[in-house]
């Protein structure tokens, strides 16, 4: 995996998490959608391959 392909994923999987945090701290039909395209945009995203999905995560915090 490239280090512009990681940084390409790292900054989908922030999105993704941002707009699950706004669901979760305000949970509504609005942040619900918000999150689903979120999600439904990190599919495509890993579909097409414009992102490279790890084979192998590892979380340090």
């Amino acid at each position: 995996m490239s280090k512009s392909s990681r940084y390409e994923w790292r900054d989908q999987q922030a999105a993704l998490q941002e707009r699950m945090k706004g669901f979760l701290e305000n949970p509504g039909n609005e942040q619900l959608e918000a999150v689903v395209a979120e999600m439904r945009a990190y599919a495509a995203a890993a579909q097409a391959g414009t992102i490279d999905i790890p084979q192998r995560f590892v979380s340090f915090g």
